[in-house]
């Protein structure tokens, strides 16, 4: 019989598994705001059925994460949810430094894109919409990537740099493999993000700061995105 460690590690591990799942299955959710247009017309995407379903994708991925963290013998520490990282001050100041950083870096993207100083914003009825997609989508892919996958490859005994980098690689490929429309620029936005991030994860040795920087930076580009013309991909992924 399997030692009762072994036996927590395993399930945890398999928790992280569904939680992978769970991201690349964003589209059934109507989940990250790629999706957020449905065929049955606005209405529709914003009914309360739609809403909580919205809603779901998230609430399983904080789920499954608590479960992970449970199982684990190493705890909340070994996927970067230490108490003593949640609201340090390591942690506020990179998650400043993070947000200013990705939200420079798409002000300048969309300058160059389009001229037009200062960029172009959505209407401001639209802002709740995008603060939920930019927040769902930044806790989904932070627990999921810079929290449960990156902490159990170090913990596995992984180098830092080939965790990193494995990481980044299985995120840029579950966002571009979970959309519609997927282009090689798309992806190019969602490696910056995932590196970004991950340097942060790294940095603080938790998920908090990465998750902060996460939701800034692409309620951003949303907010910069969906005003430019078409020109321009309409979604962050």
């Amino acid at each position: 019989m399997a030692p009762v460690d072994e036996l927590r590690t395993l399930m945890a591990i398999a928790l992280a598994g569904l939680l992978l799942l769970l991201r690349l299955d964003a589209p059934r959710f109507s989940s990250a705001e790629y999706d957020v247009e449905t065929t049955d017309g606005p209405e529709a995407a914003g009914s309360i059925g739609a809403l909580l379903t919205r809603a779901a994708w998230p609430v399983m991925a904080l789920a499954l994460t608590a479960g992970v963290a449970v199982l684990l013998p190493a705890g909340r520490p070994a996927i970067g949810l230490a108490p003593d990282t949640i609201l340090s001050g390591s942690t506020i100041v990179w998650a400043v430094i993070g947000s200013l950083v990705g939200v420079g870096a798409v002000l300048a993207v969309a300058r160059l894109r389009d001229p037009t100083w200062p960029p172009r914003l959505v209407p401001a009825d639209q802002s709740p919409r995008l603060a939920f997609d930019a927040i769902s989508t930044a806790i989904v892919d932070e627990l999921t990537f810079r929290g449960v996958l990156l902490g159990l490859l170090l913990l596995a005994g992984v180098p830092t740099a080939i965790a990193f980098v494995a990481q980044l690689a299985l995120y840029g490929l579950e966002t571009r493999l979970g959309r519609y429309v997927a282009t090689l620029g798309l992806l190019t936005e969602a490696l910056a993000l995932g590196a970004l991030t991950g340097l942060l994860a790294l940095a603080t040795g938790g998920v908090v700061a990465p998750l902060v920087a996460h939701a800034v930076i692409r309620f951003a580009a949303l907010d910069v995105a969906e005003a430019l013309p078409p020109v321009m991909p309409r979604r962050l992924a």
